[in-house]
């Protein structure tokens, strides 16, 4: 799989908070470089990474101006001169984005022509910055070193895809990887994401969450006939509640807690698109909407249980392909209600 015939490329040393003039500029779309952007577009399965949106101005009169976008038309569409300033803004941005947590790195900007869809890709990079420029005889343009910038601790940083041309509706998404961000602290998670794009995930805390319980209670109800499946939901929904990690896709969720027949029946209640798009679990509601499991056995009794109950306080035992509940504990509220209320 190719990212797509290089149409042009720009490469800068970006430190964080960076004042010095930035070393870079045009690189020269070599075979070479082809075949490193090739390699890096795969290896990082960026096409089916998370998607963001764009914060701009989307209403009728909005003029959708947004300075990672409108630099993205200028290189993607613009002449020469313009496409070489508007990179230079974007390293200036990602100077100001990054902090002390941030180590230097190569920023590489790239458009492509793309087979599939007939426009324009546009990825923007960061990989390691090892002074992988050298300059060129009397202080011509600098030349990427590619033995320095891909072979020397070449892992990608950070990746962002945009397509489209140069049209009011396009460029308002990308696809996004940050494989420096932490987990559990979300000042660094936001930096690219939020402070360098300028961009939203595409799944709200709240939107993500509701959609995460429904999920999980669609699997629940759907695995009935399986207490060991269903015991996968259990153990998940008590991690989900209790683990310091928060930020989560739904994908990340099924690799991490189920096997593939719980994954599908997870995963059947969640649109395609949704899968991937990364949220942050609103605790509250969650905990609203997957506190309690309900029971109704053959004698009409109906058991409430909270899910971290099930298999300690509550436990659910099968003989003879016949499930049986047993609860036991301390009385602590007792009501008397006819069926009707």
């Amino acid at each position: 799989m190719s990212v797509g015939k290089l149409r042009g490329a720009f490469a800068f040393e970006v430190a964080p908070r960076q004042q010095q003039p930035f070393v870079g500029g045009l690189v020269a779309a070599t075979n070479e470089l082809q075949a490193a952007l090739d390699a890096a577009f795969v290896a990082s399965g960026i096409a089916s990474a998370p998607a963001v949106t764009l914060e701009v101005d989307q209403t009728a009169g909005g003029d959708r101006a947004h300075p990672v976008r409108d630099a993205l038309i200028s290189i993607c569409f613009g002449d020469s001169a313009a496409a070489e300033a508007a990179a230079l803004v974007l390293a200036e941005r990602l100077a100001s984005a990054t902090d002390a947590r941030s180590k230097p790195s190569l920023l590489m900007i790239t458009v492509h022509d793309t087979a599939t869809t007939g426009k324009l890709r546009s990825m923007l990079w960061t990989f390691p910055q090892q002074d992988v420029f050298r300059l060129g005889v009397s202080g011509g343009k600098p030349k990427l070193d590619m033995l320095a910038a891909f072979n020397r601790e070449s892992r990608l940083r950070k990746a962002a895809m945009f397509e489209g041309g140069n049209v009011r509706s396009d460029l308002l998404t990308a696809r996004v990887l940050d494989f420096q961000a932490s987990a559990t602290e979300r000042s660094v998670a936001d930096l690219w994401i939020v402070k360098f794009l300028a961009a939203r995930t595409q799944m709200s805390s709240a939107e993500g969450t509701r959609t995460l319980a429904r999920a999980l209670r669609h699997a629940h109800d759907r695995l009935t006939d399986n207490p060991e499946k269903q015991e996968q939901i259990h153990s998940a929904i008590a991690a989900l509640r209790t683990v310091p990690r928060t930020r989560w896709s739904m994908n990340d969720i099924a690799r991490e807690f189920f096997d593939a027949d719980v994954v599908s029946e997870f995963s059947a209640a969640i649109r395609a698109e949704e899968r991937a798009a990364v949220f942050d679990i609103d605790r509250g509601i969650f905990d609203a909407m997957v506190s309690y499991h309900v029971y109704e056995l053959s004698s009409g009794v109906r058991v409430s249980a909270p899910f971290q109950e099930v298999g300690d306080s509550v436990r659910i035992e099968e003989v003879d392909g016949v499930r049986s509940l047993t609860a036991t504990g301390a009385i602590a509220a007792e009501k008397v209600r006819s069926r009707a209320q």
